[in-house]
Formats: structure tokens, C-alpha cells, sequence
């Protein structure tokens, strides 16, 4: 294989796998290589993920990479992205303090619904996800652990602090902890409190396409990594909102991963707003966008895989349970899956929301549960594609991309189901071809939206069957009659659990 003498090594630490992608100059993925590992839960909606096993991942990547010929001591530039919320807490060592509780973990509910009364934040700066509830979590359960901490870090900045021995972040990573203020963009330290800790456990925030430090002698010698390359700050898993299709008015980009962020790019001088809060502007990015995430998309698939199908278990590839559940006509013989497994964000931003299965019948199968599942993500992006039109901002054109772009059958279902025609340009490298084109500004090669645009090739269409409108337009009132029943469940709950007036976070 060439030599990649000016490559670009790119690194995604997602939840539960991470992938190394090397490109050339132009921007044409050369070779990749996913490793995988597994998170704990211990308790029902806990998860806590080991940092060592991402540096493990991290440096086997590299490995494999080096094994299929590829020579990392000529790469340029290296960047990170990765899984946000989850807060690496490091002690006066820079040594983990467990737990590392990941974004999905939904302990810390109650101190959620009492850090929005004290603080009045959007629920989008500040839901159960984020780190801040975690980490006051922690104060109350877990004093000893916070009495620890030096320094948090998040998961892809956690990497390259292992590689470079420095200490920083980015904007998107404090944007996604509530501990920014939106407006200033600075740290709202005084959040700290809350959690027992003080303003000096915050990294310094860089840009996204600034330096983020050099790579320490020794690991460039272990890694084979070129001691000179440049590595840059990177920014976290949002950036598939920049890296699912080239940025067009009126078209809505669906990032398709364990979650789902489902964001459009605005026109110059666009002023669209959600009154209800379903969806938001997201401001941290090279053009400001509008959207909302959904929590369980790809989630729900795979659960459906394990937990339905048997998974592992049975010898089952996650690919023959969803061509099984295609051989089941549209409609899935009337069974609807409500997807909110681990609570919702948009359009409910609920905690306490919870999914299900309703219309079932002896003559159901296996299969027929899994195509509901497949469909009920569907209908969830149907329904924000009909807040974007409540609001003045209708949807002209669907992309589609990430990883689940690739299980088999599922973006036809989603272009039946939403009745639009669907494109796909990214493939799977949604977020790596982000960092790439921030490693070429960090280089002076080339601006940051010129190299992004060179990495796109003609999208795939995927057209949506106009014979199955009746099909999916009667089922889908079905499922947004059981998502409304579920959101005022979800309330009733909230409500009879609601301590006193008064209560506040401390």
C-alpha cells in the first residue's frame, strides 16, 4: 500500500466501539478499523463505561491500522471526536476516579428535575444526560468520589490527554455539560457549587480546530505515530450535524447512531423558533442549526436484537434479525413500538416517558416485533419532520446518514414511513470527515467548509413507496395517539414524585 505522507488519522470513541479512520490529502477514506468494547449496568438505567478500555481500543486501532499497512509516522494530523455528557473525572495525578458514568445513565433524574427549577434552563442546555446532574449525583451518593476530583475531561478529550499529557476541551463538550452559559459562551462556574467542586476542575476550552498539544515522545515511538504531527482539539459527536450532508437550506439531516440528532441548517438571517421548545438552535458550530435529538434510535434496534431476537445468544448476527423482520409487511400487522426506552429528548424532553409495544396478537412473531421497532423510530423522525412544518420551517429535503444507514431494509422503511424521498451521503463517516477538514484548517491546507465539501460524493436516493402512504399514515396516528398517552403518563408521574415547592438542588 502508498505511503499516506500527508494523512489524516481521525479518531471516533462512540459508547460502545471506537474507530481509527485514516485519510489521504483529498479527503478519500484510505482504511479503518473498529474495535468494540462493553459498558456496565449494574442497576436498571444505570451505565458506566472504563476509560482504560478506550485508550486499550485506541491503541489496538493503530495496531490493526499498522498490521494493513498503513504508515502512521507520516501522518500530518490527528483528531478526536466521541460520545458526549460523560465525564472523565481525573484525581491530582490525572488518574481515573470511577465511576465514569455515560451519558445514557438516567440516575440522576431527581436532580435533574431540581437543577431546572433552580437554574431555569432550556431542557435542551440541561436534561439527565448531560454531566452536571450526574456529577451532583455523585455529591450525594458518592462524596468521596468528588472530593477526588482535579480535573474532569470528556471522553474524546480524555484521549488526547493520554496522548499529549494536556488538559482541554472544546465548546461543544462544555455546551453539552451544563456548565456553560449559552450567551457568553464561558464557563458558568458557579454551577460547580452545586456539585461540591470549584471552577479549577474545568479545562481551558479551544477552538475545535486549535492545537490541542504534542504527542509525547515515548507513545509516538509505541503508537509508530509521526512525533511531529499536529494534534488538534477536535469537537464532540455533534459533529455529525456538520458531517451528514453538505449544509442546504431546507434540508433536514438525520444522524442515525445509538441516538439520533435530527438538525437543518438555517437560511442567512432565518429567524425560526420552537415557542413549545421541542426543537432548538444549536449555536456551537460553523453555521447555526435547528433540531432536536432523539435518545434511543439505533438503541432500540440493537435492544430489539438481544433482547428480542436473542442476539449473542442464539448465534443470531444483528443483520439476519433485520432482514427477518423486512419478510413482515408494511405496518408490522398493527403492532406500534413507542421508542422512548431511555426516556425521550425531542419533542418531550422526559426522563420519565417510557416506550412500549401495544396491538399485540398470538399470530405475532418474533419478526413482528422487531419491523414495529424499526418502524416506531420512523414514526418518532416523522414527528419532528411535522414540528419543523408547525413552525415555519418544512423539511424539503431528508438526509439520512451514519451507521444505520447500513442495517439492512431500515432507510427504505423510514422513507415509506415519512413519505419523502430520502438521501444518503455520508455513509458511516459522518463525524470523521469533520475532524479531517478541522485538521486541514489547523494545517492551512484549505478552509474548513472547502475541505469538508471535498469529502462528499454524490448521494445515494432512496425513494419512498407512494403506494404505502394509506398503510403508514394510518399507523402512524396510531402511534402519535400512544406517544401522547405515554408523554401525560410520563407527567402524572413526574408530578405525583415532585418534591414540595421549594425544593432545590444543594
Amino acid at each position: 500500500m502508498a505511503e499516506f505522507v500527508t494523512g489524516i488519522l481521525t479518531i471516533d470513541l462512540g459508547t460502545s466501539s471506537l474507530k481509527a479512520v485514516l485519510y489521504d490529502p483529498d479527503g478519500r477514506v484510505q482504511l479503518s478499523s473498529t474495535q468494540r468494547y462493553s459498558y456496565r449496568s449494574e442497576r436498571p438505567g444505570w451505565a458506566e463505561g472504563d476509560p482504560e478500555a478506550w485508550w486499550r481500543a485506541f491503541q489496538d486501532a493503530l495496531a490493526d491500522l499498522r498490521k494493513r499497512g498503513a504508515n502512521l509516522a507520516s501522518v500530518a494530523a490527528i483528531s478526536f471526536t466521541g460520545q458526549m455528557h460523560t465525564a472523565v473525572l481525573l484525581d491530582a495525578e490525572g488518574k481515573v476516579i470511577p465511576p465514569t458514568i455515560l451519558w445514557l445513565d438516567r440516575r440522576a433524574d431527581r436532580e435533574t428535575e431540581e437543577l431546572q427549577r433552580a437554574l431555569r434552563l432550556p431542557p435542551y442546555q440541561l436534561n439527565s444526560t448531560y454531566t452536571l446532574p450526574k456529577l451532583v449525583w455523585l455529591h450525594r451518593n458518592m462524596p468521596d468520589v468528588i472530593a477526588r476530583v482535579r480535573k474532569i475531561l470528556w471522553p474524546k478529550d480524555y484521549l488526547r490527554f493520554r496522548l499529549t499529557g494536556e488538559m482541554c476541551t472544546d465548546l461543544t463538550e462544555a455546551g453539552g455539560a451544563a456548565l456553560l452559559d449559552w450567551s457568553t459562551r464561558r464557563w458558568a462556574t458557579e454551577r460547580l457549587a452545586l456539585a461540591g467542586l470549584t471552577a479549577d476542575v474545568l479545562p481551558t476550552v479551544r477552538p475545535s480546530d486549535g492545537d490541542g498539544g504534542a504527542i509525547l515522545p515515548d507513545l509516538a515511538r509505541t503508537l509508530g505515530l509521526n512525533p511531529h504531527a499536529k494534534v488538534v482539539v477536535g469537537m464532540g459527536d455533534v459533529a455529525a450535524l456538520f458531517g451528514g450532508a453538505p449544509p442546504k437550506p431546507g434540508r433536514v439531516v438525520c444522524s442515525l447512531g445509538s441516538s439520533s440528532m435530527v438538525f437543518a441548517a438555517l437560511r442567512e438571517g432565518q429567524d425560526v423558533s420552537d415557542a413549545a421548545g421541542r426543537l432548538y438552535v444549536y449555536p456551537f458550530g460553523p453555521y447555526p442549526l435547528l433540531g432536536g435529538v432523539s435518545s434511543t434510535t439505533g438503541a432500540c434496534l440493537v435492544w430489539a436484537w438481544e433482547t428480542i431476537c436473542g442476539g449473542r445468544e442464539r448465534g443470531l448476527t444483528f443483520e439476519k434479525c433485520m432482514e427477518a423482520a423486512l419478510q413482515v409487511p408494511a405496518g408490522a400487522g398493527g403492532v406500534c413500538f413507542i421508542p422512548y426506552l431511555a426516556g425521550e429528548r425531542s419533542p418531550y424532553w422526559s426522563d420519565t416517558i417510557r416506550g412500549g409495544f401495544y396491538g399485540l396478537q398470538l399470530a405475532h412473531d418474533r419478526a413482528h416485533l422487531v419491523r414495529a421497532v424499526m418502524e416506531g423510530v420512523a414514526y418518532s423522525l416523522r414527528h419532528l419532520l411535522d414540528i419543523y412544518a408547525e413552525i415555519g420551517a418544512p423539511a424539503e429535503e431528508l438526509v439520512l446518514a451514519a451507521g444505520g444507514t447500513t442495517t439492512p431494509g431500515w432507510v427504505q422503511i423510514i422513507a415509506d414511513v415519512c413519505q419523502h424521498d430520502v438521501l444518503v451521503y455520508a455513509g458511516e463517516e459522518t463525524v470523521t470527515r469533520v475532524l479531517y477538514a478541522l485538521c486541514q484548517s489547523n494545517l492551512g491546507r484549505a478552509g474548513f467548509q472547502e475541505s469538508l465539501l471535498r469529502t462528499f460524493e454524490a448521494p445515494k436516493v432512496v425513494s419512498c413507496r407512494r403506494e404505502l402512504a394509506d398503510v403508514y399514515n394510518e399507523a402512524y396516528e396510531r402511534y402519535r395517539a400512544f406517544s401522547a398517552f405515554a408523554a401525560e403518563q410520563a407527567q402524572r408521574l413526574a408530578a405525583q414524585s415532585a418534591p414540595p415547592q421549594g425544593g432545590r438542588a444543594q
